[in-house]
């Protein structure tokens, strides 16, 4: 595989008119790119003066942010967002510091303290879901309270009210209405412009600090065993600085936690409502098991379902855009400092090649478990800088469906699958769902 260096108007787009297309319609635009001039694309621009990297490629991709790490830049406007909603983090941190961070964030989720919470999870999920009733709902409603749910009750190690997860979404949400004011743009805009979701955001970090804090008071206090993430800083060995870091890690968490898991969940709801014979499938394979995280292990096919609707629905499509920060060699080619780097998950999970038929919906292509190893299939990133809480998500989900599958059944409303919209998340246009009771 090697670059294609395009120069000029060879692009086929103008930069204003590429720069005004490509936050509105991401992966579209990417498609349009790979399309036109295939998987690795440089654009230079003005002789060389400014550079464009567009990689649809997973192999290159992979060697891009393993191999040079250090090299990209991050987006300022997720920084920026961050530190203000919640503060400092390893979402945040650079150099030495990010190196720290990152290695207690690997041990915050190792696989055993993770899994502390499984069961946890899948029973506040069957606990929501047969308060539901049999009448129609909003599934993305029932999908970000499953996201709230079940993030707070890995983190905090406690169930929270329909209210608290309420304020949780509300708080996510401004968070990521503040970032998406931002999305794919190159260059961060001042504060005094994103002053309106500036505004929001204060107003509902008054709302969810206090549910946290109130959490740590509480198991503080109290000698109740807690198999959260949080009891590894409030009772552990972690080392942070003051009680307002471990407020500000945990509330990063919950924040990080929320929208790419209710984006994911919906999908899951969605295609789980239009196959009706693969959940019953499921349910027969979760049957005679228990909910803690070693029980799914050995559920292939809830496994590959969730792969499955990843692959064909990654929540984050791309990266954030990156800018080197130094020359780098990739695929053989040299891309000089400053260049701009767009990449695209979503390409990456429709490659023909690797997958047969890659716009049909076929959990089984996953249960040998060779294509989660592709280089092509990445719905967590690649490299150090991939999600650190891919573990957590993936249990998340498998307990969503495990919770709402035991004694449920997901029944669509509407004749197809539902659009993608893109909020940079890829997320589903409204649709409604009947969460019934088997039997009935």
């Amino acid at each position: 595989m090697q670059f294609n260096v395009v120069n000029g108007r060879e692009f086929g787009w103008p930069l204003v008119r590429f720069l005004k297309e490509l936050p509105n319609d991401y992966i579209g635009t990417m498609s349009k790119v790979q399309a036109r001039h295939g998987d690795l694309i440089h654009w230079r621009l003005f002789g060389g003066l400014l550079n464009f990297a567009f990689i649809s490629d997973g192999a290159a991709n992979r060697e891009l942010f393993v191999r040079n790490t250090e090299a990209l830049g991050k987006s300022p406007s997720q920084i920026q967002t961050f530190i203000y909603a919640a503060g400092q983090s390893v979402a945040t941190a650079h150099g030495g510091d990010w190196r720290r961070k990152r290695k207690e964030a690997n041990i915050l989720f190792s696989r055993n303290v993770v899994e502390a919470s499984c069961s946890g999870q899948v029973d506040v999920t069957r606990n929501y879901v047969a308060g539901l009733g049999a009448a129609p709902q909003d599934a993305i409603t029932i999908a970000r309270r499953m996201a709230a749910l079940t993030s707070s009750r890995g983190i905090l190690g406690r169930a929270i009210s329909l209210g608290e997860a309420d304020t949780q979404i509300a708080f996510s949400q401004a968070a990521a209405d503040r970032f998406n004011a931002e999305s794919a743009q190159l260059f961060a805009r001042p504060n005094w412009m994103l002053a309106p979701w500036r505004r929001e955001l204060t107003r509902r970090k008054s709302d969810v600090f206090p549910i946290v804090q109130s959490a740590i008071d509480d198991l503080r206090d109290t000698d109740v065993p807690n198999d959260g993430l949080m009891n590894h800083y409030v009772k552990g060995d972690f080392i942070t600085s003051n009680d307002d870091e471990v407020l500000a890690i945990l509330v990063g968490l919950l924040m990080g936690a929320q929208d790419n898991i209710a984006a994911a969940t919906a999908w899951v709801l969605a295609f789980l409502a239009h196959h009706p014979h693969l959940q019953d499938e499921i349910r027969t394979e979760v049957a005679d098991i228990g909910s803690e995280a070693q029980d799914f292990h050995n559920c292939a096919l809830l496994k590959a379902t969730i792969s499955e609707v990843l692959r064909l629905r990654p929540p984050a499509p791309a990266n954030q855009p990156r800018v080197l920060r130094k020359e780098v060699n990739i695929a053989g080619h040299r891309l000089p400092k400053g260049t701009y780097i767009f990449n695209s998950f979503y390409n990456m999970h429709h490659n023909p090649a690797v997958f047969t038929r890659p716009e049909i919906f076929a959990p089984t292509r996953f249960l040998d478990g060779t294509l989660e190893r592709s280089t092509s299939f990445a719905p967590f990133g690649h490299g150090p800088r991939n999600c650190v809480a891919q573990g957590m998500a993936m249990q998340q989900l498998m307990a969503i469906v495990v919770g709402t599958l035991r004694g449920h059944e997901v029944i669509t409303q509407q004749k197809t699958l539902p659009e993608i919209e893109q909020k940079p998340l890829l997320v589903p246009s409204p649709f409604k769902v009947v969460v019934r009771k088997r039997g009935l």
